[in-house]
């Protein structure tokens, strides 16, 4: 007879990974005012999208403490209740999705843009990212019709939803990151600061397109594997927040992205004046002093 799972089995992950979630939220909240903030100049689609993301992860917050709430107070000491899913868990799962959705269509926009409005390749990522939301609002839905998480498991149709619309965003994420990677390469110029700035967005979008694609597989592994664990219900709630940050990050990055390309402007400059005053002083080498092929090859670099 299989063993009878504790509170501490099926809720002890998820409790931590809901703690975690909120630390991120109160990430997203920091960095959604530092936006406002630091750039006022910003067009009006683009404040009014970042808005909208953090209304939607605000109201997704009060739906993950009432899921916590409902399991862990209301429910205190009956746990055969965990087994019935609450309308916040089905409610937070639509929103969350919400949110990856406006995150990946501001990528998709940045792609059409880059890749001077390629329509093939934008149309056929949204067209993905579309279909990404269809199957996460059948897995929510099924989380009403089913009730309770143990039918929730065994029935096929959220299985398929859920791998499916999970392995379509991670697909999407993946275009995504190797697109605009790609544009980015050809953007360099050849100048040292631009080519700098360009690789430090590039190695930006290779780290946040792999950590949402690794919670994405984390929550598949951990729905089939994990059957008297809602662990992987926890994960889904990071997964929004974790795209929310990365869309945030992204924006406010940019000052310091412009500050380093400053800097590096500055030091060239520098490095330019001290040559143009070496090479134009002349007497202060001693011409009696053989000149070794190292020097000659300075002075050939010198500019006239």
């Amino acid at each position: 007879m299989a063993e009878t799972p504790t509170i501490q089995d099926v809720f002890g992950g998820t409790l931590i990974e809901i703690a975690l979630s909120m630390i991120l939220y109160g990430i997203t909240l920091t960095q959604t005012y530092v936006y406002y903030l630091n750039y006022p100049d910003d067009s009006l689609w683009l404040k009014l999208h970042i808005a909208a993301v953090t209304v939607v992860e605000t109201i997704h917050t009060i739906f993950i403490i009432h899921m916590s709430y409902a399991y862990l107070i209301t429910d205190f000491g009956h746990l055969e209740e965990l087994e019935r899913i609450v309308w916040s868990a089905g409610g937070s799962a639509t929103l969350g999705m919400v949110i990856v959705a406006l995150v990946q269509g501001f990528y998709i926009r940045r792609i059409w843009i880059l890749s001077g409005k390629n329509k093939p390749l934008t149309f056929t990522i949204a067209a993905l990212a579309f279909v990404r939301v269809v199957f996460g609002l059948a897995t929510s839905t099924l989380t009403l019709l089913l009730g309770t998480w143990d039918t929730f498991r065994s029935h096929k149709g959220p299985l398929f939803t859920l791998a499916t619309g999970l392995s379509l965003s991670a697909l999407v994420d993946l275009l995504i990151a190797v697109t605009l990677m790609y544009y980015l390469h050809r953007s360099r110029t050849g100048l040292k600061h631009t080519d700098h700035l360009i690789r430090s967005l590039m190695a930006y979008i290779v780290n946040t397109g792999a950590i949402t694609m690794i919670v994405s597989i984390a929550i598949v592994l951990t729905f089939v594997f994990l059957k008297g664990s809602l662990l992987f219900a926890g994960l889904v709630q990071m997964s929004s927040k974790l795209y929310a940050n990365s869309l945030l990050g992204t924006l406010n990055a940019r000052n310091l992205l412009r500050r380093k390309a400053d800097m590096m402007k500055v030091e060239l400059v520098e490095r330019f004046q001290s040559s143009t005053i070496y090479r134009s002083n002349p007497s202060d080498v001693d011409d009696s002093q053989p000149v070794d092929g190292r020097q000659k090859k300075r002075a050939s670099v010198l500019p006239a």
